[in-house]
């Protein structure tokens, strides 16, 4: 006899709406009965530690309820300009109105409260409840952002431009590109993305210099945000990105408030999430990858041309080196320089890998090294690295598994590929460097032109916010071109 395991039944998850239409109707207004509200709110938030609730008589005797999430104001505020006040002033005014607070609280902003729903918003911002009988319940703007001191960018190093990144606070962010940008043509839109996490996000652009169109799309994508939660800046790129599984990223992210500002000087769009130190930007083009703003503050043009140039050319190199590698040793070494082909030859004499091998295992290895140097703490993570390659490269060698010409190209290619100002573009070049040693390696040096000619096809198909990827490529504005790798003054 089969027994059929007994399936548990899986709860439905509701909604953030749908939970709090079970308690109270959320677009109903807070009721007047103060006992009531009390038994709302601690049903709302059963289970909750940091959910406090404070309650007094004033001179008059009227009773006064306040509720907050603890960890979020700032206590002292509230003792001083909310509780004080109102112990001391509130026998001479007559309470029943939100304005009535007015001439009695020392708090910079409040407002009377709306809906069930709109004051449990305000009490996860950190905000206060104020309920005093027979008055208007009002929201306290006492919310108090747990956030860190500026400091260094960790992972955009450069020699000149400012020394301060952004922090998890999106308002803070915002006022440091105000810093840098001093117009008010800055304007800003603000959002709340995730029935459950409630992400704030801002929207930054800078008027005359983005193209409304830009503007109306992304707004229009982050209106129709559907999803339960926004922790992470890669679940929004994914969403505002119209090809989300190509492998090429179509916004970029900056902790850097120079690069952010001069983003929007080209007519692009900034965004900010709270609780992630990154900025997301876009549009983009395969050519922004290749900038950075540091370049700008060379004094020699010619400076800015050669390293551009040179970031080109390296990545060029780095994506195609090893693929080039392998289908000239492989299928077409009467290609090879005859000298050159004897080392070659040499080298490769005692080792009983073929060459498309060869090069998969020093890539492999290569990418592991990087990743471990990643993750590990900073003052292990350069030393393994180092030591790391130089053992496995030099025991390979020794070992006869692997040519010291492929431990050569392998390197440099490593090397070449780091010029490139992004992390996640680079990342993206190594996948396309495993297809073409794949194409390389199963039909030479044709298979490595056709998986070009591929890539060059997808790179014009994708665009960025309606923007062409490969701008001014395709479409072809020589113009354009040159003023990248010679700025006009």
């Amino acid at each position: 006899m089969v027994f059929k395991k007994k399936q548990k039944k899986i709860s439905e998850v509701l909604s953030y709406d749908q939970y709090l239409s079970g308690i109270y109707d959320a677009n109903a207004p807070l009721p007047a009965d103060l006992d009531q509200a009390k038994q709302l709110f601690k049903t709302a938030f059963s289970n909750s530690f940091d959910f406090t609730e404070r309650e007094f008589t004033l001179p008059g005797g009227k009773e006064v309820y306040l509720c907050f999430i603890s960890a979020m104001i700032s206590e002292n505020k509230l003792e001083y300009s909310v509780i004080e006040p109102l112990l001391k002033n509130s026998g001479n005014i007559k309470l029943q109105r939100a304005a009535d607070f007015g001439s009695i609280l020392t708090i910079a902003e409040f407002e009377k409260a709306d809906s069930w729903q709109t004051t449990i918003r305000n009490l996860l911002d950190g905000n206060i409840l104020l309920y005093a009988e027979y008055c208007d319940p009002i929201i306290l703007y006492l919310a108090e952002p747990l956030e860190r001191s500026l400091t260094d960018p960790t992972t955009e190093n450069q020699v000149y431009g400012p020394k301060i990144g952004f922090i998890e606070n999106q308002h803070s962010n915002v006022g440091i590109l105000r810093q840098f940008i001093k117009d008010p043509r800055l304007k800003t839109k603000e959002y709340r993305l995730g029935e459950v996490s409630n992400t704030g996000v801002s929207l930054v652009y800078l008027e005359q210099y983005c193209e409304p169109s830009v503007v109306k799309h992304v707004d229009q994508l982050l209106n129709s945000y559907d999803k339960d939660h926004l922790i992470t800046a890669g679940e929004l790129n994914k969403y505002i990105s119209r090809h989300p599984n190509s492998i090429f990223p179509q916004v970029t992210m900056s902790e850097r408030p120079d690069v952010a500002a001069y983003s929007l000087l080209q007519g692009k769009v900034v965004l900010f999430i709270d609780n992630f130190t990154f900025s997301v930007i876009a549009p983009i083009t395969f050519m922004d990858m290749l900038e950075t703003t540091e370049d700008h503050t060379y004094f020699v043009p010619w400076n800015l041309a050669f390293i551009r140039i040179l970031r080109l050319i390296c990545l060029v190199i780095g994506t195609t080196l090893p693929a080039l590698y392998v289908s000239l040793v492989a299928y077409q070494p009467e290609m090879i320089p005859t000298e050159l082909m004897i080392s070659v030859a040499q080298s490769r004499a005692q080792i009983p890998l073929p060459a498309n091998a060869e090069a998969f295992l020093m890539m492999f290895a290569l990418d592991v090294l990087v990743e471990a140097s990643m993750r590990l703490p900073s003052f292990v993570g350069q030393t393994i690295g180092i030591v790391g390659g130089l053992v496995i490269g030099t025991a390979a060698v020794e070992a006869g598994l692997i040519s010291n010409i492929m431990v050569i190209i392998i390197a440099f290619t490593a090397v070449a590929m780091f010029t490139l100002p992004s992390w996640e573009y680079v990342s993206s070049w190594r996948i396309v460097r495993y297809g073409l040693v794949a194409s390389a390696a199963a039909l030479g040096l044709y298979g490595f032109v056709l998986a070009i000619g591929f890539l060059y096809m997808h790179l014009s198909k994708l665009d960025s916010l309606n923007k062409s990827y490969l701008y001014p490529i395709s479409p072809f504005y020589p113009r354009q071109i040159l003023n990248f790798f010679k700025p006009r003054k």
